[in-house]
């Protein structure tokens, strides 16, 4: 399905509102302890995993997260895996997909810088994204997409934000090192941070 468009989306709700009935009666019919359970409520939209991101000062990469990248101007370490599903039902593209999915994974400990960059869209001024639109490739945009990245990018963006406001300066020329001093005052996780 295609998340920037209104009738893929309609679509995929339908077909995700007939697929719980499935899910009721397998659950039913098959797990014990089940028999008796009855679906009380299912969420009023669908959880879309990916769909537009924007073009930023930085694309945060695959590369990055092999490397356990670390920037000048970090705004948070982040460690979750590249949770990316096919893009297609073919057996090749789920078994290559699989291989993949199982290989990017962080030890205890290990973790990936989140710069401060991804935020700011490289086209548009005095505007700062978090969350999952941030500047990221497929592969990474399927880690940071979680919720912790995005209180990470969320958190970072309304610092900047207010300290922009404040110094009446736009996004692109922030003070990154006012915004990590503050981000630390917080208590974020900012490990490689100087000074």
């Amino acid at each position: 399905m295609d998340g920037t468009d209104e009738v893929s989306l309609t679509e995929a709700l339908v077909w995700g509102r007939k697929l719980i009935g499935e899910y009721e009666r397998y659950y039913k019919g098959y797990l014990t302890g089940y028999e008796r359970m009855e679906l009380a409520a299912t969420g009023s939209m669908l959880g879309i995993r990916e769909t537009r991101r924007i073009t930023g000062a930085y694309v945060l990469t695959l590369d990055d997260f092999v490397s356990r990248a670390v920037f000048d101007d970090e705004i948070g370490r982040y460690c979750y895996p590249v949770d990316i599903h096919a893009s297609d039902n073919s057996a090749a593209s789920f078994d290559g997909f699989y291989a993949d999915h199982m290989k990017y994974r962080y030890a205890e400990g290990e973790s990936y810088g989140v710069p401060y960059r991804i935020l700011v869209p490289k086209r548009v001024g005095n505007l700062l994204v978090a969350g999952r639109c941030v500047s990221a490739d497929r592969a990474m945009q399927s880690s940071i997409r979680v919720m912790p990245g995005c209180y990470i990018t969320g958190q970072a963006a309304g610092v900047a934000a207010a300290l922009c406001v404040r110094g009446g300066t736009k996004p692109a020329q922030a003070d990154v090192c006012a915004v990590q001093r503050r981000l630390k005052e917080t208590g974020m996780y900012l490990p490689h941070l100087r000074g």
